[in-house]
C-alpha cells in the first residue's frame, strides 16, 4: 500500500465516512486515484461549493467566445428587475464575492420547494441593503454565485448546466459529471454519534450556480491536467488575486481562495453540503494538487487534500 493510499484508509476510517474518493497529481499527471469504504475512482459526489471554481471557468469561457459581454457589465443591465441601487454590482465582483449582496433573501428560501428563476432572483434582491459598496469588501456569498449563474442564463437563453456540459465537460471527457445526476453517493450527516440522511433539498435548489454539480475524482482529475495544460490560458484568471477598490488584494480570484505558503502559492477551494465534504489543493509552484471528495458533511475534506500533496 502506497503512502497515499495508507493515509487515506487512515483518514476513512477515523473519520467514519461511508464513502471516500481521492486524487493526487503532479503537473496535470495523476499519481494516484482510489475509493475508500463504498466508493471507488468512479463514484461521483455532489460538489457543493467546489463546484463554485467551473461556473467561473465557463463564465470566462463564455467571454472569450463573445457570448457573455465581459465580467465588467453592469448586473442590473442584464437582470434589471434588480434594486436599481445594485448597478454597481458586476459579473466578476459576484464571482469573487465582492458584491455586497446580503444573505438574507436567499437564505428565506425553503430548500425543500422548488422555485422558478424568477422567484429565486426576487428572493435574492429582497434581502435587504448591501452589505457594502461593491468592490471594497470581500465577504463569501452563495447567493452571488447563484445570481452568476442566472446571468449566465439571462444573457445565453440556456441553462448554466447545460453550457457546463458542452463546454467543459464533453470537450474534456469528464463523464460523471453533471448538474446533481442520477447516481451520485448518498450523503450523510452527523446527529451524535450517528450518521443520518442529509435532508431533502429540492430540484431547483440542488441545480444552481453555487455548487450543484456532481463528479467524480477522474473527473477532477481530468479537470486538473487541462488547467496544467492546453486550457491553462483560458482559465488563468482564475487564479489571479482580486484587487478592491482601494488596492488591496482579498487572497481570492474568481472561484478559488488564494494564498502564500513556505511551499508557494497555494489555489483552494472546498464545499459542504446536502451531506458531502469536498476539496480541491492546488500547490501552483510544486505543480501538486490532490481533490478529495466525501459523503459525510463536516469531514475534514480540506486537511486530507493538504496531507496528500506532502506524500509525493
Amino acid at each position: 500500500m502506497s503512502s497515499s493510499d495508507q493515509v487515506a484508509a487512515d483518514w476513512q476510517r477515523d473519520h467514519e465516512v461511508p464513502a471516500l474518493s481521492v486524487a493526487v497529481l503532479r503537473h496535470g499527471v495523476l499519481l494516484h486515484a482510489a475509493g475508500y469504504g463504498s466508493a471507488s475512482a468512479e463514484s461521483a459526489y455532489q460538489t457543493a461549493s467546489l463546484g463554485k471554481h467551473f461556473t467561473a471557468a465557463l463564465a470566462l469561457l463564455l467571454c472569450a467566445s463573445g457570448e457573455l459581454p465581459g465580467l465588467d457589465v453592469s448586473l442590473t443591465h442584464i437582470l434589471p428587475e434588480l434594486p436599481p441601487h445594485w448597478n454597481g454590482i458586476t459579473l466578476r465582483h459576484l464571482l469573487s464575492h465582492t458584491a455586497g449582496i446580503p444573505a438574507a433573501g436567499y437564505d428565506s428560501l425553503d430548500f425543500s420547494a422548488d422555485y422558478t428563476d424568477a422567484e429565486i432572483t426576487r428572493a435574492i434582491a429582497s434581502g435587504g441593503p448591501l452589505r457594502f459598496t461593491p468592490g471594497t469588501r470581500w465577504e463569501y456569498s452563495n447567493a452571488g454565485y447563484v445570481l452568476a449563474g442566472l446571468v449566465i442564463g439571462r444573457v445565453t437563453a440556456a441553462f448554466y448546466g447545460d453550457l457546463m456540459r458542452d463546454r467543459i465537460f464533453v470537450p474534456l471527457g469528464m463523464t460523471s459529471a453533471g448538474v446533481t445526476p442520477a447516481g451520485a453517493s448518498p450523503g450523510y450527516c452527523r446527529d451524535g454519534a450517528s450518521l443520518i440522511p442529509a435532508p431533502f433539498v429540492s430540484p431547483t435548489l440542488n441545480r444552481l450556480a453555487d455548487g450543484g454539480l456532481t463528479l467524480s475524482v477522474l473527473d477532477l482529475a481530468r479537470w486538473e491536467a487541462a488547467m496544467c495544460g492546453e486550457w491553462g490560458h483560458r482559465v488563468s484568471e482564475m487564479f489571479e488575486e482580486t484587487r478592491l477598490n482601494s488596492g488591496l488584494g482579498c487572497s481570492y480570484g474568481l472561484g478559488w481562495s488564494l494564498r502564500a505558503t513556505p511551499r508557494g502559492r497555494v489555489a483552494e477551494h472546498d464545499g459542504g453540503w446536502q451531506g458531502f465534504s469536498t476539496a480541491m489543493v492546488r500547490y501552483l509552484d510544486e505543480g501538486l494538487s490532490a481533490a478529495v471528495l466525501a459523503n459525510v458533511e463536516d469531514a475534514d475534506a480540506p486537511g486530507l487534500a493538504h496531507a496528500l500533496t506532502t506524500l509525493t
